[in-house]
């Protein structure tokens, strides 16, 4: 035990010192509309209803992540502000806090397995599952990406969940439980899964890894005995999600894959790709190459067949083998199906049906956890076993490659531009690599006074900066952003390469046939804004048309509405038309609290103090939840000097 416990402290102290360099690193993506954007979070902290607010300001998920989102207003309140090494270090400290309950979650699945290893040997293989969990360099990019404490607490409170059922039904397996034994296991098995659901939606996977614990692990046994209806049902539950999804697949196909509009893959090419990328990630975990790790996947070929390429219907008939020989050794070997099963099943909603991104390296922080407990059995036991070579050689030697390879990535990390030269390097095929790396030189390039760089590497960077999202634009012509950044760059640096290359006219040709991804929306912002900054470098007409060619083709998009509006009071249009403009916004979207705003404002011009007070009543009514109340009432707030100068 004490040995153990040293070594539980070391690896609490190499973690720390593993991550410290990374938590000052910078603040990427998802983090500026979640945080440093959103000013819901950015809370005093003084005022209740602001946590309220708060906790429900996330537009991430149909339930909007509200305890995720309290601890990022807490950290705000604490902090001041959104500091990147403040929210990092509270990453860091819910991981090590995720990696302690995997410890004991992991020997109460060895103490129910047994399996023939003694205390010693099952606290050395849990004290390995946990450290290598732990220490994995694959899990870097989801304790040093703000925003993805979201993943990190779902997880937490998932495994405190799997943790509390093992609790009792270890003791149901050996005596039977009562009616109030259940009802207690249920209630902390239902309130864990709401708050792991209410910190990111794959929360609601608790109550069916638990089937997969029952089913892979006790198998029915009760009060000491078998009881095969307890199995069968067990086994009926496990597949019933798959069975639902089925039905409403046939039922109501539109709720499933409607999203797919957006995407510029379907369902099927999805899940083709995900049963090649399910591989892919299992060979991170156990073989973690950190070359082929990074922030962007998107240089991965879609499978458009079970041959195209070939390696598709490999994959997938290497699932139903690896399947089919889990089921046959179950009992031999309990532990393959456990984790087999825990990692698929922790996949089902992240990398499935749901049209979401194809990769991302963050879906594994649940899923592979068990995993690395079966990683751990087979470095542990057969040498435990075997009593010729110290258990603690090759537990060091391979936690030492796991500190090494986590430590390297952790130095990317640290720095925007390197962790983005990183990814490039890994990646040099994807869009996105070259269009985070040009996009951090840029930045480099305009911080270039404030950090004393020279006349010659501003030069240098802002070259450097056209010339990787013109790689990006060689890679994926399809890439919105990659021409509004070139149009960008060759209007205001680069006036001389204007006449080489249209960028505007060939957006024009792209955007119709182009099916907007997210990403295309906000690089269209940015043009738009570009439009509206510098009104008399392009022409009017050109920029409205473009504008109407997209409304044709998304005629409901309040994002289309926004930009019109935007351009055309840059370029000082009649009020009328404004307001025109802002009420089809609100018939589009009756709770955007934007357009409410700026129909305020544009009351306010006139003034029409009723036209303003009304609008208000109007957003109050569409936001019965409140989640605006606190911008209303600054709207109306009277200044101190008014009220001093009235002695109100």
């Amino acid at each position: 035990m004490r040995s153990q416990l040293a070594a539980g402290l070391l690896l609490l102290l190499a973690a720390i010192l593993i991550y410290l360099p990374g938590l000052s690193g910078p603040l990427l993506f998802d983090d500026q509309p979640a945080l440093s954007g959103n000013p819901l979070v950015q809370i005093e902290g003084d005022v209740l209803d602001e946590w309220r607010v708060a906790a429900l300001s996330s537009g991430s998920g149909p339930l909007r992540r509200p305890v995720t989102m309290l601890t990022f207003a807490a950290n705000h309140v604490v902090t001041g502000d959104f500091s990147p090494a403040g929210l990092k270090a509270v990453n860091l400290a819910i991981h090590i806090a995720v990696a302690a309950l995997l410890y004991f979650l992991c020997m109460s699945i060895l103490a129910a397995l047994a399996g023939g290893a003694d205390l010693y040997t099952r606290r050395l293989v849990a004290l390995t599952a946990a450290a290598i969990w732990l220490l994995h360099p694959l899990n870097v990019s989801t304790v040093l990406y703000a925003v993805q404490r979201m993943a990190q607490l779902s997880t937490l409170f998932v495994v405190a969940g799997l943790l509390v059922f093992m609790h009792y039904r270890q003791r149901w397996a050996q005596s039977g439980a009562s009616a109030g034994d259940l009802m207690a296991a249920a209630l902390w098995v239902l309130l864990l899964t709401l708050a792991a659901v209410l910190s990111k939606e794959n929360g609601a996977l608790l109550p069916w890894l638990v089937v997969v614990l029952e089913v892979c692990i006790f198998r029915g046994i009760w009060a000491g005995r078998p009881k095969p209806w307890l199995a069968r049902v067990g086994w009926l539950a496990l597949v019933f999600p798959v069975v639902l999804v089925l039905v409403l697949l046939v039922v109501a196909p539109e709720n499933l894959v409607g999203g797919y509009a957006a995407r510029e893959f379907t369902l099927e090419e999805r899940l083709l790709t995900q049963g090649r990328l399910l591989w892919r990630y299992l060979g991170w975990l156990c073989v973690p190459n950190i070359g082929d790790m990074g922030f962007q996947h998107d240089d991965i070929a879609l499978s458009t067949g079970l041959l195209a390429p070939w390696t598709t219907g490999l994959a997938l008939a290497a699932w139903g083998l690896a399947g089919a020989l889990a089921v046959v050794f179950r009992k031999r070997f309990p532990l393959l199906l456990l984790a087999l099963l825990f990692y698929l099943v922790g996949h089902s909603m992240e990398s499935t049906l749901l049209p979401l991104e194809m990769v991302y390296e963050h879906r594994n922080y649940l899923p592979g956890m068990l995993i690395c407990l079966l990683l751990a059995w087979f470095v542990v036991v057969p040498i435990a076993n075997s009593a010729k070579v110290g258990v603690w050689y090759p537990i060091a030697g391979v936690l030492v490659v796991l500190v090494v390879l986590s430590f390297l990535r952790v130095q990317s990390w640290s720095d925007e531009l390197l962790l983005a030269q990183s990814n490039l390097a890994n990646h040099p095929q994807s869009s996105r690599s070259n269009y985070f790396y040009a996009n951090a030189l840029l930045r480099h390039y305009r911080r270039g006074e404030s950090q004393g760089l020279g006349e010659y590497e501003q030069a240098e960077a802002l070259l450097l900066s056209r010339h990787y999202f013109e790689r990006m634009y060689q890679t994926n012509n399809r890439d919105v952003a990659a021409l509004v950044m070139l149009y960008y760059l060759d209007n205001r640096y680069f006036t001389q390469m204007q006449e080489q290359v249209d960028w505007l006219a060939r957006l024009e040709q792209l955007l119709e046939t182009r099916t907007m991804q997210p990403s295309d929306w906000n690089a269209l912002e940015m043009l738009v804004g570009l439009f509206a900054a510098d009104v008399d470098q392009v022409d009017s007409a050109v920029v409205l048309a473009l504008l109407d060619q997209l409304a044709e083709r998304y005629p409901d998009s309040t994002d289309l509405v926004r930009y019109r509006y935007q351009y055309l009071s840059a370029l000082g249009a009649d009020q009328s038309e404004l307001l025109v403009l802002l009420q089809r916004g609100l018939e589009l979207a009756p709770g955007d609290a934007w357009f409410y705003y700026q129909m305020i404002y544009e009351q306010s011009r006139v003034p029409d103090i009723a036209g303003m007070y009304s609008y208000a009543r109007l957003w109050l009514l569409n936001d019965p939840g409140r989640y605006h109340l606190l911008q209303l009432k600054d709207l109306f707030e009277v200044p101190d000097t008014v009220s001093e100068a009235s002695g109100d």
